[in-house]
């Protein structure tokens, strides 16, 4: 080590007030870009998994889910719905020119009574013609989807006997959903012939509320894939000319229209991480430079004594590097122990798709934090080194007095 360095680090020590000091306000600065950071990192990431869940290039409603919000509400906040059409419909869009493929789906809230193990959004699939959630499904389970077999997104607590019941259905939970970051993630899934029963055992307890529709007949979405040629929007029209009981629209608007959604906190976020980095820069600065009046004295001795001012400016660097190491390093844990722990609570609070980034993206993210707000101590330190190394030692003779 050499002098230089080792006559900062003693400093530093010998002063641990002055330095505890410059160290909390780079904590403050490295505690609001991990944080700010990790947040738009989730956000971004939860987006991208919603877009990718989603897996039509069409999504086909029945009118009456139309106006409530109802799928984004499903599929992003985890609000159960339930809205129906007769299944006669999936025939019908088959047929119609620009349709590739089209596979149904089902919704149906479990009841807060003691039919249903839990309140939560049922969502059914058929396994033959599934092009959307099946996909997930083998990130995670590998076996055939049978009658009673259900896999449970990862915000769903299960008993130990891996046992849930929905309308007096005994389930097996056979799986488990990685996360999404969005309101599939507290959902449960199940195939056709499940969630049939699932539908009759509700109408005979008296649950009205598939709106006329036979439960035998009944479907909730139609997932469109667009033919080679044919463009979503085009498609959309399409249905909705030719079935005005339906609402169809392209899948990537509903990812648009969250996105607009994500804008106004995206901007807030990043907003407060730069202007609370200008805030600290120059606060830091002040504080650096009312640190240095103080010790002008010792400057001076330093300079009558020879010292070249590439070692007065290596020590005073050293010396600012320290404080907002140490400053950085405890701010960057401090927010990993309040926002990691408390992923689920801000999904919550935020209402829009978020998960959170893997380790190696965190790991990633506190290297870079810790390097950003240790030089941007050094920064704020810079124009006060360079005022001190730089002045004739009469000038320092004066302001001592």
């Amino acid at each position: 080590m050499k002098f230089s360095e080792a006559l900062a680090l003693r400093t530093c020590r010998r002063n641990m007030a002055r330095s505890a000091t410059l160290a909390v306000l780079t904590g403050i600065l490295a505690l609001v870009i991990f944080g700010g950071s990790e947040m738009l990192l989730g956000l971004q990431g939860g987006l991208i998994q919603f877009q990718q869940r989603l897996g039509a290039d069409v999504i086909v409603l029945p009118k009456a889910a139309e106006g409530a919000g109802s799928l984004e509400g499903v599929l992003v906040q985890g609000i159960p719905a339930q809205f129906y059409m007769e299944e006669h419909y999936l025939s019908d869009l088959r047929s119609m020119a620009g349709v590739a493929h089209a596979t149904p789906q089902f919704f149906l809230a479990s009841a807060h009574a003691g039919c249903c193990s839990a309140a939560v959004q049922l969502i059914g699939f058929d396994p033959a013609s599934d092009q959307t959630i099946q996909p997930w499904i083998r990130e995670s389970y590998g076996g055939t989807v049978g009658y009673g077999d259900i896999l449970v997104g990862s915000g769903i607590s299960v008993p130990a006997d891996g046992m849930l019941t929905f309308y007096d259905l005994p389930c097996r939970v056979v799986g488990r959903l990685t996360p999404t970051g969005t309101g599939m993630d507290t959902a449960v899934y199940t195939n056709m012939e499940t969630i049939r029963a699932m539908m009759a055992n509700a109408a005979k307890r008296g649950f009205d509320v598939f709106q006329g529709v036979p439960t035998e007949d009944a479907i909730s979405a139609v997932m469109i894939r667009t033919a080679d040629g044919f463009s979503p929007e085009g498609v959309a029209e399409a249905v909705n000319a030719a079935y005005p009981a339906l609402t169809a629209r392209p899948a990537h608007g509903m990812v648009h229209a969250v996105e607009q959604g994500l804008g106004g906190i995206l901007e807030m976020i990043g907003g407060l991480v730069i202007v609370v980095w200008g805030i600290a820069v120059i606060v830091l600065g002040i504080a650096f430079h009312l640190s240095a009046r103080e010790r002008r004295r010792e400057y001076l001795m330093l300079r009558i004594a020879g010292a070249a001012r590439g070692f007065l400016t290596r020590m005073m660097l050293t010396e600012a590097a320290l404080a907002s190491a140490a400053g950085a390093a405890a701010g960057v844990a401090l927010g990993a122990l309040i926002i990691l722990p408390f992923a689920g609570l801000m999904k919550a609070g935020l209402m829009r798709p978020y998960i959170l980034p893997d380790g190696g993206t965190i790991l990633l993210l506190a290297v870079s934090t810790l390097l950003m707000a240790t030089l941007s101590g050094m920064l704020a330190a810079a124009w006060t080194v360079g005022r001190v190394c730089t002045a004739p030692v009469s000038t320092l003779l004066r302001e001592d007095g």
